[in-house]
């Protein structure tokens, strides 16, 4: 356990007392929780020679989900410049035309990646879903939309990136599926951030599975319940790095040690924006909005 992890959520209890309003209630608490835990990050990287290979990287969005979209993607660019570049696939539905994907596309101008778009199917159109979008159920038709990709890394777009993908694309899964940061002790994984083997998926059919208990199963998350449930046992734990969500509050501190913690430090990877005040909201914004600010103004989608 993180030694300073007591004393941080006491004090992180005292100072959630005071604020108008729930969301400032928040803030007032993460200052306090997540104060140092990635203060050194990007400051050094081992230099290396460029990847040789595209990597393929997953989004899945609608039209409101555009530019924030254009945020994620444009951050792992700037992340991985001069290290690697990278096959994106984009799944989105009919509402995202084609002035939209300019406005995705344009990110890339100067680099060597590439971009495709690609329609979700309807497969999932009788799973339940509760108060998300269809497009939550995008990431799990990845499968069968890239038949010509053997492993995809997906990632949410409320997530900016600090370092490049080549480690993670070449992590061994061994005989799992996927791979994914628990968030519980119970190794519940949150589906913001995956490794996917797809050919694995679709040699077991294990996609016919999915499609089954998402209409089956009345979940509360459920993409992620679904992963969670019918993969069980089959997963690879990831460190804390791959997925800081912002969500975690005080119990990051019971379930993660203070490796755990160090190497998040030092070596972030993925910060995902997995509360529910956003980088992008008006009035109160989570901590570390700012690094999401930098990356937007960027795009040139976004003023403050």
């Amino acid at each position: 356990m993180y030694k300073y992890g007591f004393v941080k959520r006491v004090s992180s209890v005292v100072a959630g007392l005071f604020g108008k309003t729930r969301a400032k209630r928040r803030l007032n608490r993460d200052k306090i929780r997540y104060k140092g835990l990635i203060s050194t990050v990007s400051e050094t990287r081992i230099p290396r020679q460029k990847y040789a290979t595209k990597i393929p990287v997953a989004f899945c969005f609608d039209a409101r989900g555009c530019k924030m979209a254009a945020v994620t993607i444009k951050s792992l660019l700037l992340a991985s410049a001069g290290r690697c570049d990278y096959d994106i696939y984009c799944v989105i539905n009919d509402d995202v035309d084609d002035k939209l994907q300019d406005v995705v596309r344009g990110v890339l101008d100067g680099t060597e990646s590439d971009i495709h778009f690609v329609y979700g199917n309807h497969d999932f159109d009788e799973s339940s879903r509760g108060k998300w979008p269809v497009a939550m159920w995008y990431r799990l038709m990845l499968p069968k939309l890239v038949p010509n990709v053997d492993r995809i890394i997906y990632a949410d777009l409320d997530i900016i990136f600090f370092n490049d993908l080549i480690d993670i694309y070449e992590y061994d899964l061994g005989d799992n599926v996927i791979a994914a940061v628990p968030t519980r002790t119970n190794m519940y994984i949150n589906s913001g951030f995956l490794l996917m083997d797809l050919k694995k998926i679709r040699q077991e059919n294990i996609y016919d599975v999915w499609v089954q208990d998402s209409k089956d199963h009345d979940y509360y998350n459920p993409d992620q319940d679904v992963l969670n449930y019918t993969l069980k046992g089959r997963i690879a734990f990831l460190p804390l790095r791959y997925n800081f969500q912002l969500s975690h509050g005080s119990r990051i501190f019971k379930i993660y040690s203070e490796s755990q913690l160090d190497d998040l430090k030092h070596n972030l990877v993925v910060l995902h924006y997995s509360d529910y005040i956003k980088p992008w909201s008006n009035g109160i914004r989570p901590v570390f909005s700012e690094y999401w600010w930098d990356v937007a103004r960027k795009t040139g989608l976004f003023q403050e």
